[in-house]
């Protein structure tokens, strides 16, 4: 986290690099693309995450800044000034209560699989580090050139259990995973990313993040 605090501010980072590609939502946006196991509960899990402002304030935007908060898709996202900063800049936190559903976002190929974890807080040690910062479970993956999406805090087992594994093809709105909290995290979400490889010598941490578009 240091690290990305003393990079915030580079030019690099601000410049509006857009994905070249488009991506669909990696959340349901009905009940109908959530699968048949949450049919039945799906006006309890939309309350929870759905822009309504006859039902706002909602259980999972509670302590967070207004200013933190935007709309994106029907979805509530809010963005973490302590997270989303250097290469990681254009992250999006989906405010989601645990076990929904994750989409695949686009075609692609896993390069990354961790789903093993289920430690969670944000709690730091006497030195300012995180201490569930390595308890974190994310997906990767290669959808073209050098671009890659990474879905993050995703429920242990969630992937696994599909038969996903590193390698695996996906297809864009196939069911990946669930919600879950696990690493560094004090609240319910999904933390999506679009990025690509960059070995720019002003770039000390090789990715950057990109700004995703969406599609329906």
């Amino acid at each position: 986290m240091k690290a990305l605090r003393e990079h915030a501010n580079d030019p690099i980072w601000h410049d509006g690099e857009r994905s070249k590609l488009t991506f669909f939502y990696p959340l349901p946006l009905t009940p109908w693309q959530a699968g048949r196991w949450t049919l039945k509960n799906w006006k309890k899990i939309a309350e929870h995450h759905m822009v309504d402002p006859l039902r706002a304030p909602l259980r999972l935007l509670e302590g967070i800044p207004e200013t933190e908060l935007y709309e994106l898709g029907g979805f509530w996202c809010c963005q973490s000034p302590d997270s989303h900063i250097s290469c990681f800049l254009h992250a999006i936190d989906f405010l989601v209560p645990d076990g929904t559903p994750v989409l695949a976002a686009q075609d692609g190929r896993i390069i990354e699989l961790v789903d093993c974890n289920d430690e969670w807080g944000d709690e730091k040690d006497e030195n300012g580090e995180y201490l569930h910062r390595d308890h974190l479970n994310f997906l990767t993956v290669h959808v073209g050139g050098m671009e890659r999406i990474q879905y993050c805090h995703l429920a242990k087992g969630s992937v696994r259990t599909l038969g996903l594994e590193i390698g695996s093809l996906i297809k864009a709105g196939q069911l990946i995973g669930k919600v879950g909290k696990n690493g560094v995290t004090d609240r319910d979400h999904l933390h999506f990313i679009v990025f690509r490889e960059d070995v720019a010598h002003e770039n000390p941490f090789g990715i950057k993040s990109l700004i995703p578009q969406f599609r329906r």
